[in-house]
C-alpha cells in the first residue's frame, strides 16, 4: 500500500534507463526530458510511468514501484517518432508458462496524439477480407505490409485504442502519449530493412485478423474509448468532476489546464503526464483545450 503521506498527483522524473535511444526516434524528446547529455540523440522513447524491472522510472526522488508500494497497472510512454516503426503485433493475456495458473499480461494499448508533421499517418488493423495467408506470405515475401492495413490521418488530439492482437504501424513525424498494459512484448512482422529480429510466425500466431482500433477525433462527440483492459476519456474544455477508481494517468493533449487533487493542484501543458490516485479529481480546461485520462484495469496474476 502506497504511505498516506503520498501527493494524489505525482509528476514523472525521467532517467537514462527510461529514456530509449532508438534508431526511428526524432529530437522532441531529447529536448524535452534528456537534457544536455541527450542533446542531438535520437530518443524514441521516454518510459514516464513505469515500475518494469531494468527500466524503472522516478518520482519524488525514489523507484515508482517503492513509492508507490505496488507494481504500477500499467507503462505509460512518450513516442516522439521521426522514421515509422515496425509493422507489429502485441499478444493477448495468455497462460504463464513458468506459474501453472497464473497469467501472463498481453499488450492492449492507447494513443494519444501531441504533434503531427503534415500528412503523418498511422495504420491500424487489416483490411477486410485479407486472410492469414495473404498476410503470411506477403510477410515472407519481405512487402512493406502498410498496404494490408487500414490508413488513417494522424491530428493532434486523436486518441486511438488499440487492442491485444491487432497489426498496426506508427508513421513517422508523430509525437503521442501512450498508455499500455505492463508488457514490453512486441512481434514485427516487417522493420525497413532495421536489422532487428523479425518474429513472423509469432506475429501470425497471435494477429486478431477482426481487430479493430476504437478512435476518437476532435470534434467528434464526448465518449469514453473502452477495451478489455485500457479505457481511456478524452475531457474538453469546461470544468470536470471525476472520482477515480484506480490510478490512472492524466495526459495533456492541448491548452495549458489546471489539475486539483485534494488540496493540490498542478498545472497541466501539452507533453504533460500525471500519476492520478483513486480519490475525486477536479480539471479546469481552457478553451480549445483537451485532458485525457486513461486506466488499465488488472489482469488475473
Amino acid at each position: 500500500m502506497p504511505p498516506a503521506s503520498l501527493p494524489p498527483l505525482l509528476r514523472p522524473e525521467p532517467g537514462p534507463a527510461t529514456l530509449k535511444v532508438t534508431r526511428w526516434g526524432g529530437r522532441r524528446l531529447a529536448a524535452l526530458r534528456g537534457g544536455p547529455a541527450l542533446q542531438g540523440q535520437t530518443v524514441g522513447e521516454s518510459w514516464e510511468f513505469s515500475t518494469l524491472p531494468g527500466s524503472e522510472s522516478a518520482a519524488r526522488g525514489r523507484p515508482l514501484g517503492e513509492l508507490l508500494g505496488a507494481p504500477l497497472p500499467f507503462l505509460a510512454k512518450l513516442i516522439d517518432t521521426a522514421l515509422p516503426l515496425s509493422v507489429q503485433v502485441h499478444p493477448d493475456d495468455r497462460p504463464d508458462p513458468d506459474r501453472p495458473g497464473a497469467v501472463l499480461p498481453g499488450k492492449e494499448e492507447a494513443w494519444v496524439i501531441l504533434a503531427a508533421d503534415p500528412g503523418a499517418r498511422l495504420w491500424v488493423g487489416l483490411k477486410p477480407g485479407l486472410t492469414r495467408d495473404a498476410l503470411a506470405r506477403a510477410a515472407h515475401a519481405g512487402d512493406p505490409l502498410v498496404a494490408c492495413l487500414q490508413e488513417h490521418v494522424a491530428e493532434p488530439g486523436l486518441c486511438v485504442l488499440v487492442p491485444a492482437g491487432t497489426v498496426h504501424a506508427i508513421g513517422g513525424g508523430l509525437l503521442l502519449a501512450e498508455i499500455q498494459q505492463p508488457s514490453d512484448c512486441t512481434y514485427r512482422l516487417f522493420d525497413y530493412g532495421s536489422g532487428r529480429p523479425l518474429h513472423v510466425a509469432e506475429a501470425l500466431a497471435c494477429a486478431d485478423l477482426d481487430a479493430r482500433p476504437q478512435l476518437w477525433r476532435p470534434g467528434d462527440p464526448p465518449r469514453a474509448l473502452s477495451g478489455k483492459h485500457v479505457t481511456l476519456r478524452p475531457l474538453g474544455p469546461g470544468a470536470h468532476a471525476l472520482a477515480l477508481q484506480a490510478t490512472s494517468l492524466v495526459i495533456g493533449a492541448r491548452g495549458r489546464a489546471d489539475v486539483r487533487a485534494d488540496d493540490l493542484t498542478e498545472s497541466l501543458a501539452p507533453g504533460d503526464l500525471l500519476l492520478a490516485r483513486p480519490g475525486p479529481l477536479a480539471l479546469t480546461i481552457p478553451p480549445d483545450g483537451l485532458v485525457v485520462v486513461g486506466d488499465v484495469r488488472p489482469w488475473p496474476r
